[in-house]
């Protein structure tokens, strides 16, 4: 018996040691895995970060070679030009203009580097230029180059400018021409292109947004940089890391400190350019290091704990092979609920993903309801019928509540709204002063808007880009100091038959070279402009026409030669804006028009046909496109309004398409509930009216030679 119960205990004694010896082999799994991982990421760090700085240096070294070839090259243009001048005087260099400026063309014309070449007097006068024969005589005594080499430095970068006869971007490299007495005569001036330098730099740096190479002054003004940086950034401001190395070695170095132009830590090396006070620099993203660290991590864990992971996972079956019947069930018990909850999650999903799509459906069909009620309400209003008025105006406070919450349904279904907005210009356009007027030089625009303003009801991106397509043509064709107004106010425009139109006038003056007649009549033609080649596209005004036409207005330019130049934009104001003058304004007679409905519900039919004849007019309904073609081939309207969505295979966008080609004259108006349908009719150009819709919404579309509904 004794060995009996010997031999009963071994195996718990056994299985006791084994699962020791299990945990031990787990826990010292684990310890190697994470160890060698802690090794392998200190190395590798180490390693990215010494890649980092030897790929700076060398783009220091590369980029210094360059900038010292050019500006020797630049020397020998000058020394050369130097000995074609000799000890001239102006009166002499005048007299013989025509040869110097021929010969400065031929010098130049082998570097692309080099934009133009000048020859400066004392007083600062342009004496001879390489681009432009006779000289123009522009007078640089204002430029800091020019006191610089007057002072008595031989030599001088100047800053990125903007010359005066390139009208490009452009550095100089100016010398001091002086006398054997040693008076001052004048400068042989270079101008370089920056974009010259931006080309070899982004070809040593093809494509990588984290490193970057710069020309830079001594006193930090940025000449050139790759990649191009997006905001205003001409200057690095003291203390950055630029200054601390060139403080500590004037002639090359490396050091790691924080961007003062995107804030980000950088691994930066320099060089001077060879007898400049011009530095190359490279900085490298010490971001983009970590990142690269942090992928060779996430790639090296991957390759490490997997396998560790699978030796964990045989450990830990063998330690669970050895629990009794209940942990066994509740293990699988807890792998079930695992298992069902993401079964759960899947089928919410699913159901979520239909609901959208049914929330799109019942935004549609609920609009189409609410067509039903608000055309019953209008038609209540225009048969002028007494004692209904309160709950009248309770019906339409809940269409408002199901218009908003159409609008709700349509965002739970990932429906995105139409791009127009309504606004206030008087609160919109102090936001937009900055992106309006850098362009043009805030200090050069007054900006006016009326405080009493209408609001509109437009994508106030594209009217960004009209007003900003204005003030540029308005910059350009003024003199240099010449003032830009933006005046905005209320229209109330009266036309031929008598109908009362609110405008919202966004006019732009200024007082520059204006226009001709003959360009005034073609400023709107697409791809016409008066600038130089190479200076304008002929798309601005194009584009400024289209979005007001877009919007239901229009723009009107008047221009007189040498006097200036003001573009008006009249946009429509939005519904219900000029409420308090409607009270004053005598309605207009309602001429009864031969419209065609052509709508497939026969409720929003019968509601849209019952308002538009209670207004006056005679209304024929066609159920689907083919129907209203058809009775088109045979009949006379001066309306189609259509649905956009309609079965058949014909959308109302198609049927406007081909009663433009059809009938030209012919005025359509699209309505839909539908934000897709919607945007598609006004990416065509086409009218659109959004349903629940209004008779007064109807009639802001419509322009039929002045010609309401009612």
């Amino acid at each position: 018996m004794a060995t009996d119960a010997a031999d009963l205990s071994a195996p718990r004694v056994g299985f006791d040691l084994q699962r020791r010896l299990l945990i031990a082999l787990l826990a010292l799994c684990v310890l190697i895995s994470f160890t060698l991982l802690s090794v392998l990421g200190f190395v590798q760090w180490h390693t990215l970060h010494e890649q980092a700085e030897l790929s700076a240096a060398r783009a220091t070294v590369v980029a210094k070679e360059h900038a010292d070839k050019v500006f020797e090259l630049n020397a020998a243009l000058k020394g050369r030009i130097e000995d074609l001048l000799g000890g001239m005087s102006e009166s002499a260099i005048h007299a013989d203009e025509k040869n110097i400026h021929t010969k400065l063309r031929r010098m130049i014309a082998g570097l692309p580097q080099v934009v133009s070449v000048g020859i400066i007097g004392k007083d600062g006068e342009l004496l001879v230029h390489s681009r432009e024969y006779p000289s123009p005589g522009t007078i640089v005594s204002d430029r800091d180059y020019f006191k610089t080499l007057k002072e008595g430095k031989l030599e001088s970068v100047s800053p990125v400018v903007i010359g005066r006869r390139a009208l490009q971007p452009v550095f100089t490299d100016g010398v001091a021409r002086r006398s054997e007495s040693g008076e001052f005569l004048g400068i042989i001036l270079v101008s370089l292109d920056p974009n010259y330098f931006l080309s070899f730099y982004e070809e040593m740096l093809p494509g990588d947004m984290h490193q970057s190479l710069s020309l830079v002054r001594e006193d930090g003004a940025l000449l050139v940089r790759y990649p191009r940086l997006l905001g205003e950034f001409s200057t690095v401001p003291p203390g950055s890391p630029f200054f601390r190395g060139i403080q500590a070695n004037s002639e090359s170095g490396a050091l790691v400190g924080i961007s003062p132009i995107d804030g980000d830590k950088k691994i930066l090396a320099y060089r001077r350019v060879a007898n400049h006070d011009l530095y190359v620099v490279s900085a490298g993203s010490l971001t983009s290091v970590r990142n690269a660290w942090l992928s060779y991590m996430a790639l090296a864990a991957a390759l490490l704990l997997v396998p560790c992971g699978l030796l964990c996972g045989i450990i830990l079956f063998a330690i669970r092979k050895v629990r009794d019947q209940r942990v066994a069930w509740s293990h699988w018990r807890r792998e079930f609920s695992l298992r069902h909850t993401a079964e759960s999650t899947l089928r919410e999903s699913q159901k979520f993903e239909a609901l959208g799509k049914l929330l799109g459906r019942v935004a549609h069909d609920f609009n189409n309801c609410l067509m039903v009620v608000t055309t019953g309400i209008q038609i209540i209003r225009l048969k002028r019928i007494a004692g209904v008025e309160k709950q009248i105006d309770a019906i339409e406070r809940a269409v408002n509540g199901g218009q908003q919450l159409t609008r709700q349904l349509l965002g739970v279904s990932r429906r995105q709204p139409l791009k127009p907005e309504i606004f206030s210009l008087q609160v919109r356009i102090p936001e937009w002063e900055v992106l309006l007027l850098n362009p043009i030089g805030a200090e050069r625009c007054t900006v006016a808007v009326e405080p009493d303003t209408w609001p509109v009801c437009v994508d106030p991106i594209e009217l960004q880009l009209a007003l900003i397509n204005v003030l540029m043509n308005a910059r350009d064709a003024s003199p240099q100091e010449g003032r830009i107004m933006l005046q905005i106010g209320n229209v109330l425009k009266r036309n031929e038959a008598q109908t009362h139109d609110y405008f919202v006038r966004l006019a732009i003056i200024d007082h520059g070279i204006g226009m001709s007649e003959s360009a005034r009549r073609q400023a709107f033609d697409p791809l016409f402009t008066t600038k130089e080649a190479g200076k304008g596209t002929g798309l601005g005004l194009s584009q400024v026409q289209n979005f007001a036409r877009a919007a239901g207005g229009h723009v009107e330019l008047d221009s007189t030669l040498g006097v200036g130049t003001t573009v008006s934009i009249f946009l429509p104001a939005a519904d219900g804006a000029p409420q308090a003058l409607e009270q004053a304004v005598v309605p207009a007679a309602v001429k009864p028009l031969t419209l065609l409905l052509v709508e497939d519900n026969l409720d929003v039919a019968d509601g849209i046909i019952t308002l538009l004849q209670t207004a006056g007019h005679k209304v024929t309904h066609m159920k689907n496109a083919m129907d209203a073609e058809q009775f088109l081939l045979s009949n006379q309207v001066e309306l189609v309004i259509s649905d956009i969505h309609m079965p058949g295979g014909i959308t109302g966008i198609a049927l406007a398409k081909k009663l433009q080609l059809s009938h030209p004259a012919l005025p359509v108006i699209l309505i839909s509930g539908y934000a897709e349908d919607l945007q598609s009719a006004m990416k065509s150009g086409f009218k659109v009216v959004s349903k629940p819709f209004s008779l007064e919404s109807i009639n802001q579309h419509l322009q039929l030679d002045g010609r309401p509904l009612g």
